[in-house]
């Protein structure tokens, strides 16, 4: 995972590789920090291949959190299994864009 701020209003988070057991500890503990931060968060899902349900569970936590703290999130996902894995399950509140550059648009 990496972490930018592209501008004074945003963070981007990359995310590259699995999501799951063995990771979804330090993808949280990266998200939190950033969600502090303050600003809208873009998440860049574009490099995971597989989400297990730790990790989507993770999602949703990160998510909610946000919510909570009226930050908004941009979700960029690139693969069609994590679309539908977010999209197919009726879960509500994640904005997706099939690109960063979207994404980065929208959290403005």
């Amino acid at each position: 995972m990496t972490t930018t701020f592209p501008d004074d209003r945003c963070t981007l988070l990359v995310v590259v590789g699995d999501i799951d057991l063995a990771t979804v500890a330090t993808f949280v503990e990266c998200v939190e920090m950033a969600l502090d931060r303050g600003g809208a968060l873009v998440v860049d899902l574009g490099g995971v291949p597989f989400c297990s349900g730790a990790g989507f569970r993770a999602l949703h936590r990160v998510q909610h959190r946000a919510d909570e703290a009226a930050v908004p999130v941009a979700w960029v996902v690139c693969t069609p299994a994590l679309r539908r894995l977010l999209r197919g399950t009726g879960a509500a509140g994640f904005a997706c864009y099939r690109d960063r550059a979207d994404a980065l648009t929208a959290a403005g």
